[in-house]
């Protein structure tokens, strides 16, 4: 039997002990000890360190958050804000344009109303110098 055990030695033995930097003995130990202690108050410890750190950083992370999003608000509330009062103007300037534009066709429409009836009464005869007023303006 010990015979067995050496020769299966001498097969593991190299195996176990490859490794670049860290022979492999030491990862397997490793993974054995995380792996069979959860028990142990610094297990707890740790775990209850890492909880907390994790908590606050997500925390913290979320607060972060928060407040660019409250900036971001602000930001876009001001430029809701700046672009109604651009648009009021612009709706104020067009009304003002179209009530300008319908007095101008109010007073070219009386204009071409008066220049109308002077052409009417023209034809009509009113208005001409007869040869008696002709002579009467020229003094003879």
């Amino acid at each position: 039997m010990m015979v067995a055990v050496l020769a299966a030695w001498r097969i593991i033995r190299p195996i176990l002990a490859f490794g670049v930097t860290l022979p492999v003995w030491f990862f397997l130990a490793a993974g054995a000890w995380l792996y069979f202690d959860k028990t142990s108050a610094i297990r707890h410890a740790v775990d209850k360190a890492t909880t907390e750190i994790v908590a606050g950083a997500q925390l913290d992370a979320l607060q972060a958050e928060v407040a660019e999003e409250r900036r971001l608000r602000a930001w876009v509330e001001g430029f809701a804000a700046e672009s109604s009062r651009i648009a009021e103007a612009e709706r104020a300037a067009r009304t003002d344009l179209e009530q300008q534009l319908t007095l101008s066709d109010a007073d070219r429409k009386a204009k071409q109303d008066e220049l109308d009836a002077i052409a009417q009464r023209s034809r009509d005869g009113i208005g001409r110098v007869g040869p008696q007023q002709l002579d009467s303006l020229r003094n003879r």
